[in-house]
Parts: C-alpha cells; sequence; structure tokens
C-alpha cells in the first residue's frame, strides 16, 4: 500500500467496520491486480460497465488518443458518462509510461526533485528560434495547471473541476 493511505484509511474507522474494510481492500487489492494484465483480451458486453484489462490498458498507455481517458477504478460507466472513455484500438500498439519519460530510476529524485514529471519546467520552453512559449505570469502558471498537451492556441474546456483539451491528441507527439 501506499505510504499516504493510511491517512485515509483512519477516516474510515469510525464507519466501516474493521472486518468490512479488510474485506474490501483485499478485493479491491485482487481487482487491480487482475486490471494490470496483458494476459485478458476484449470482454464483449462487460466492456460497456466495468473497468476491464483492456479499457484499463487505455488509462497506463501514452499514445496521444488514451492522454486523460479511464479514470474508473471498478466501474467504466463514469468514464462513459463523462466523456473520458477511449477504446483500445487493435490497429495501433499500445505504448506504456508518459508522454516524456523520466530519466531517472532514483525513486527520491523522481517524487521530489524532478520537476519536469510534474510539468514545472513547461513554463521555461522555448519554440525552435529561441522564444518563449509561454509570456507572461498568468500564461507561464496556467501552462503548469493545465492538461498535457496544451500549449498557446490549444483550445480547452472545463471538465468539473479541471481544464482538458477539446482534441485530445493536438499536441501530443506521436509515438515513435
Amino acid at each position: 500500500m501506499d505510504l499516504v493511505t493510511w491517512i485515509f484509511d483512519i477516516l474510515w474507522c469510525p464507519f466501516i467496520p474493521p472486518n468490512v474494510y479488510i474485506v474490501h481492500q483485499y478485493f479491491n487489492f485482487l481487482y487491480q491486480f487482475w486490471i494490470h494484465t496483458e494476459m485478458v483480451p476484449y470482454l464483449g458486453p462487460f466492456e460497456y460497465i466495468l473497468n476491464t484489462p483492456s479499457a484499463h490498458r487505455v488509462h497506463h498507455g501514452r499514445n496521444p488518443y488514451c492522454i486523460d481517458r479511464n479514470y474508473g477504478g471498478v466501474l467504466i460507466i463514469w468514464d462513459r458518462l463523462f466523456g473520458t472513455y477511449a477504446a483500445e484500438r487493435k490497429d495501433e500498439e499500445l505504448a506504456y509510461g508518459l508522454v516524456d519519460p523520466v530519466n531517472s530510476f532514483d525513486q527520491l529524485y523522481t517524487q521530489f526533485f524532478d520537476f519536469k514529471v510534474y510539468g514545472f519546467d513547461k513554463p521555461l520552453m522555448r519554440d525552435e528560434n529561441g522564444k518563449e512559449m509561454f509570456t507572461g505570469l498568468k500564461e507561464k502558471l496556467s501552462s503548469v495547471v493545465s492538461p498535457p498537451g496544451y500549449f498557446p492556441g490549444t483550445k480547452t474546456r472545463w471538465f468539473l473541476f479541471w481544464k482538458c483539451n477539446d482534441n485530445n491528441e493536438e499536441g501530443i507527439p506521436k509515438v515513435s
């Protein structure tokens, strides 16, 4: 388990009996183990309601059509309702990982000091002519909190409390 989840676990204590909580945790662990496999193919009608391995592979993909898709932990129906669902494409090989790969295997460095991972280096980007891409404080702050692939001129829309790109594939480099 995560080092931080114990904070949320403590909040459950007054409301959920320990035996119910433990059973829930183990079933959730088994479900998460099951959806992180490439052995299970497309599951037909189950794909409309449950988060299946096929849908979850898209969640971990870095292909342009996979960015900001398939958030559901168990029920994928919420992604279908909110427009964040994308089906796995059979004609395109899925590449896993981040759009900009991390250049270190040091977990402490990645968690605390690699500002590129969190997009904090994005306001400093320059185009091929050396001109700043994000000019002014407002644009620099916006670049950090905007979705992946956001650049000046990219169309975004609000989705609940955060912004999404109108066209998810705009600004995301193709997998090479």
